[in-house]
């Protein structure tokens, strides 16, 4: 059990990705408490959940929101030890001539304003439980994709929260770090999508919820207990430098 007896909460467990971190945690030994993601197209919590996961509504853009679930979680269960932030991103393809003044505030609150009213409602309960792990899930495109200004924006926006909050709370005992992924398999896709994304990946195959739950599994343990900082790539080598 490499998480047991600690608590996480873990964001957008709507989606395939947050519902299989959610539970590869609990079945690592967490008490596990849930929230949709951020926007409006986040998917809603699923009412099939096991009844032990505490299932805590929201919206974790907003400060006085976020502190009121860190509050149902110190009730609940006493303490904090691990959250996963999965933002939902920027979905418009165009350059940005194409985008609206309301399509970039709403990109930058689904990422960034929400890991950071999140992390900032999470690390003093973090602190008084002795320490834990923010696990950021972002994407590789932080680098900057062809027409996609907006997921480019908003993953750099989260990168960059992520190393600042790592130095910023390493003497707390609080790590920080990001997964970026690149495109991922999940049942929605079209098989010939999957199939033509997974050609352009040096390893030929696309993540699957379950491997970015390991991912996230591993960051939040204690076998990443000296790994702050980073931004692991979770892409299959897209993001590798073309020879």
């Amino acid at each position: 059990m490499r998480l047991d007896g600690k608590v996480a909460l873990v964001t957008d467990v709507g989606s395939e990705n947050g519902s299989a971190v959610a539970h590869r945690f609990a079945s690592e030994g967490a008490h596990v408490a849930v929230c949709r993601g951020a926007g409006i197209r986040s998917a809603p919590i699923p009412a099939d959940l096991p009844p032990e996961m505490l299932q805590l509504e929201g919206d974790i853009c907003s400060s006085s929101e976020a502190q009121r679930m860190m509050a149902a979680i110190e009730e609940r269960f006493g303490r904090l030890d691990a959250l996963v932030n999965h933002g939902a991103g920027g979905r418009i393809v165009g350059t940005v001539m194409d985008i609206s003044e309301a399509d970039f505030h709403e990109a930058m609150a689904s990422d960034a304003l929400s890991v950071m009213m999140l992390s900032a409602a999470a690390i003093p309960l973090m602190q008084r439980s002795g320490g834990g792990a923010i696990v950021n899930i972002a994407s590789i495109g932080r680098r900057g994709l062809s027409r996609r200004p907006l997921r480019s924006a908003s993953q750099a926006a989260v990168s960059a929260l992520t190393a600042c909050m790592a130095i910023d709370h390493a003497a707390d005992g609080i790590r920080v770090n990001g997964l970026l992924l690149g495109p991922t398999g999940t049942k929605s896709m079209p098989p010939e999508q999957r199939e033509q994304l997974a050609r352009k990946a040096p390893l030929g195959e696309l993540a699957a919820p379950e491997d970015i739950a390991a991912a996230a599994l591993f960051l939040a343990s204690d076998e990443a207990r000296l790994i702050t900082g980073a931004l692991l790539p979770l892409d299959a080598g897209r993001s590798l430098p073309t020879l």
